[in-house]
């Protein structure tokens, strides 16, 4: 951007930032809306993006921050038809046999125009504004310049101005590359193959730039028209049920989730959940994954030392961190919630609590886990909807439970199996020898008759047969264990929908079970 404009901006900036009380920091969240609605376009973007950080602000920002609309004027056609051109490189007509001159969204980064291609599939065209980039970048610009002056973070927030201007930078200039939200869409569509009531729009990617993107139309009804919904034959419990589990696949098995599931991005289309917009998405590698899944366990478990390890794990300190302040802060955010039946935990906001807890210690949340919370909130505001009774819970237990089971076989090994119950046996069978030993050796040390001898040995063989029906006895209940979860997680092959993995296991602990019992009564010793 030219010089005269990078000054006069900077005055602007800086000239209503003051006047709504930023100098010495966000303390007002209606002031803070005000003043990004009054900078424009580019500044709502940067409200909208923030709105997405619960680790940098306080619920009440956050809430007053979604309020931010992108009601901007719409760019002439022609502006959009040269854009479309020359990201192209051809003429619109040798592109699409019609492209809709009215958009049907506009917003402050980009406008969707209705299109049909040459070879009749309908598809919007998401287009970039022309220099939308260019003053974002530079508005930024501007913004680093300004944050040791001007605090743009709330009063007490663990991250300074001038990480919140880094974060934007990185943020807007994923945002801003249409080419990104494009591999968005891609790996989402390769992850969701398989889940039938999940519906992907193609992307073609030869027709999409970093500024033109080019994907297949749905027409579907919003989420949250629940008239329409009803009228049109739709179960809204069963649509809740499948959005959350479908929602934690995406976290716990994919590590790539849609961070921003709010009810305009999700529409309902021919009984399938139809996910849109792309640009903003959450990624959990395999580490992180295992290290929040502890920290869910442990708030599961109510174990306020694993809770208390696992923050530690995630979060990055930020200053000096009081390890016993932190365990107190986190054992009374614990004592809250521990007279709550397990089905009535509320989740996202036990989440909520761990980060304020955290920024009152000095610890900063990674940038994915707060896009997670955040997804986790907005997801549940779009089933509290759907369904007035359904909690996050009702379906995040049973899925958790059946994911730790598919774990388990999946990575049962029969021979480390046979392998641990060997070497169980051989330590129970040892342990008989030892007694045998000890016996015979304080009988060693005592004059004794060939007599007592006999009975001795009679003993032993009781010994004996007493230690080997305890063995037997462990392996019926390993045999129930382990068929109990074969019959929990629903595997293998069935009959009547019930595994016949499970049946067969059951089965055969009680035919052993029952000798076991016939031998002991047999022996006339219960």
């Amino acid at each position: 951007m030219d010089t005269n404009y990078t000054k006069k901006r900077f005055k602007e900036i800086a000239s209503v930032s003051i006047k709504h009380g930023l100098k010495k920091g966000v303390s007002d969240p209606r002031e803070f809306r005000l003043t990004l609605e009054e900078l424009g376009p580019t500044f709502i973007k940067i409200g909208q993006i923030l709105s997405t950080r619960p680790d940098i602000f306080p619920n009440e920002y956050i809430l007053e921050l979604q309020k931010l609309q992108d009601d901007v004027k719409p760019e002439e056609y022609n502006i959009v038809k040269n854009v479309v051109e020359n990201e192209l490189g051809k003429p619109l007509e040798e592109i699409f046999l019609y492209f809709e001159e009215e958009p049907i969204a506009s917003a402050s980064l980009a406008q969707v125009h209705f299109a049909m291609l040459k070879t009749g599939e309908k598809v919007v065209v998401k287009v970039q504004r022309p220099l939308v980039e260019e003053k974002m970048m530079a508005d930024i610009a501007i913004l680093k310049k300004l944050a040791p002056f001007i605090n743009l973070t709330p009063t007490g927030s663990a991250m300074d101005a001038r990480e919140v201007v880094e974060e934007l930078s990185n943020a807007t200039e994923k945002e801003l590359d249409f080419e990104n939200e494009m591999k968005n869409i891609e790996k989402f569509c390769e992850n969701n193959e398989n889940i039938n009531f999940i519906l992907c729009p193609k992307v073609y990617s030869k027709y999409c730039t970093d500024k033109v993107i080019v994907m297949d139309y749905i027409d579907g009804i919003k989420i949250d028209n629940m008239t329409t919904l009803q009228e049109e034959g739709y179960d809204l419990k069963d649509i809740a049920t499948k959005l959350i589990y479908n929602y934690f696949k995406q976290i716990f098995e994919d590590g790539f989730f849609h961070a921003d599931p709010h009810p305009g991005n999700i529409l309902i289309h021919e009984n399938k959940i139809a996910y849109i917009d792309f640009g903003l998405m959450g990624q959990l590698d395999n580490n992180m994954r295992k290290k929040f899944n502890e920290l869910l366990e442990a708030v599961v478990d109510r174990d306020v030392n694993q809770m208390t390890r696992a923050v530690l794990k995630i979060g990055q300190k930020r200053g000096d961190v009081n390890d016993r302040q932190l365990y107190r802060d986190i054992e009374i955010m614990y004592d809250q919630y521990i007279e709550e039946s397990l089905y009535d935990f509320d989740i996202p906001q036990i989440m909520e609590e761990v980060f304020k807890v955290c920024k009152n210690n000095n610890i900063h949340m990674p940038k994915d886990i707060t896009l997670l919370l955040k997804g986790l909130l907005t997801i549940q505001g779009v089933i509290a909807k759907l369904d007035t009774e359904i909690n996050i819970m009702d379906v995040a237990l049973p899925y958790m439970k059946n994911r730790l089971a598919n774990e388990t076989i999946k990575n049962l090994n029969i021979m480390d199996v046979l392998e641990k119950l060997y070497i169980s046996i051989r330590a129970n069978m040892k342990l008989s020898v030892k007694l045998l030993d000890l016996i015979n050796q304080a009988l060693n040390g005592k004059i004794k008759l060939q007599l007592e001898f006999k009975k001795t040995e009679e003993s032993i063989n009781e010994l004996n047969k007493m230690v080997n029906r305890l063995i037997f006895g462990m392996v019926v209940v390993g045999l129930v264990v382990s068929s109990s979860i074969v019959l929990n997680a629903n595997i293998g092959p069935k009959i009547h929908g019930i595994s016949i993995i499970g049946i067969t296991g059951y089965l055969g602990a009680a035919v052993a079970g029952f000798w076991l019992l016939i031998s002991i009564l047999q022996s006339g010793k219960l």
